[in-house]
């Protein structure tokens, strides 16, 4: 009895100290490649006090396992939003309301919609009040994709094509580019032109949105797209915000991994907070033109190395504290789920999954994220790669954008459905 009791006294002071005292975890090297040939040595490591094991969220392990990911490691940074932006969201407390008759929110000017510090676990609205965040104006006033591109990648043929775009997206409010704040007569509250510029099979199709301000099920989004072969613009239902863009295989719902304000989804919710391997600081250069139409006009993603799709060998990965929220989109959405793993302390997206209308596991969202200064010194960070991987198909279309914050020169009449006929032309 003696040898238990002092065998018990033993467990319990390790389970105070935080670990075992003849187990204390091994610190894995910066610099180091998680890989399927070492995972099962680290995975009981820790790396910035975090178990390895851990930080790696959803389908990761897997991914690692069976299809060759590799997750090269870095020490974290701080990533500090602009200042204008953290002082609009510590304003919005004094007015923003969560109305949770219709899970909308109200008295909203700039920064973020609530506090991210003031979210508690136990708040049944939770997963509303963060992706109303999402959904402000995240990386500037206006967003730049002058120079995006897909490209299809096939798990085991690599590189088919290459589709080229065009792509504004203006915010009506919260503006924070030394202008208005708020623009129009209060009813957007933000338009966006995307069009295909290349190749000619495609060139011209496109879309312009307005997303309104009251986004409750009687107020869809209004869409037109352009059809190059009666030169005409049509408009769209107000479900084509669940449509694939273009042939690709990511919708415009996964535009920024979740693209939809709460309210469209039938439920969110807040299930935790996790800490994960993601990418904060990706390369500088994403698109590199002076390599058009070759994998190396690409250089954050490893489009040579099977199976062709992942972020490329010099993209290093960071331990991130990220809210874990999952959705539950309308039954006529292709998805049943969709869950992200989004910054804590602001609305940054950096993987996301997706559930087929079976609950069957379909797509993952690897996003890269950078520092963009705008013209006017905003300082933005935001999307510049974003792998959306098909796993029924073990496809890709994968995306890369010398993404800009708040560009000089962009007005309202900018974004509008003139400006997609004239670019679809």
């Amino acid at each position: 009895m003696y040898k238990k009791i002092l065998a018990t006294s033993v467990v319990s002071l390790g389970l105070l100290v935080g670990a075992p005292l003849s187990a204390v975890a091994e610190e894995m090297p910066e610099g180091t490649i998680i890989s399927a040939e070492n995972l099962d040595q680290v995975i009981d490591m820790t790396f910035e006090g975090h178990r390895v094991g851990d930080m790696l969220p959803g389908k990761y392990e897997w991914m690692i396992r069976n299809h060759h990911l590799k997750i090269p490691v870095r020490h974290s940074e701080p990533v500090p939003m602009d200042e204008k932006y953290m002082s609009w969201t510590q304003k919005s407390k004094e007015t923003v309301k969560y109305n949770p008759s219709d899970r909308t929110a109200t008295g909203w000017t700039a920064g973020m919609f609530f506090d991210p510090q003031d979210i508690k676990m136990d708040d049944p609205n939770a997963g509303d009040k963060l992706i109303w965040n999402l959904r402000g104006p995240t990386y500037g006033a206006t967003m730049d994709l002058r120079h995006i591109s897909w490209v299809f990648l096939d798990a085991t043929k690599g590189m088919e094509r290459i589709q080229r775009w065009w792509a504004q997206r203006y915010y009506m409010e919260g503006r924070l580019d030394g202008g208005p704040i708020s623009e129009g007569d209060g009813s957007i509250m933000q338009k966006t032109v995307l069009v295909a510029t290349y190749p000619n099979d495609i060139k011209g199709l496109g879309i312009f949105q307005i997303r309104y301000n009251d986004p409750t099920a009687g107020t869809p989004d209004d869409t037109w797209a352009y059809l190059k072969s009666v030169r005409r613009a049509r408009r769209l239902t107000g479900s084509s915000w669940m449509d694939p863009i273009g042939g690709t295989v990511q919708l415009y719902d996964d535009w920024d991994i979740w693209d939809a304000v709460p309210t469209k989804y039938q439920d969110t919710k807040l299930l935790g907070r996790q800490w994960i391997f993601a990418i904060a600081h990706a390369p500088l250069m994403t698109v590199d033109l002076t390599y058009k139409n070759t994998i190396k006009e690409f250089p954050a993603v490893g489009m040579d190395i099977p199976p062709h799709f992942f972020p490329a060998p010099q993209v290093q990965w960071e331990p991130r504290e990220v809210w874990v929220i999952e959705g539950t989109p309308p039954a006529e959405h292709p998805y049943s789920k969709k869950t992200v793993w989004m910054e804590v302390d602001y609305p940054r997206p950096y993987y996301g999954e997706s559930l087929d209308q079976n609950g069957k596991f379909w797509k993952s969202f690897i996003f890269q994220n950078r520092r963009d200064v705008g013209d006017d010194g905003y300082l933005a960070t935001m999307p510049v790669v974003g792998h959306i991987i098909d796993w029924k198909a073990e496809f890709s279309t994968t995306w890369s954008s010398n993404m800009k914050a708040n560009p000089a020169g962009v007005e309202a009449d900018d974004v509008t459905l003139k400006k997609l006929i004239s670019i679809a032309k």
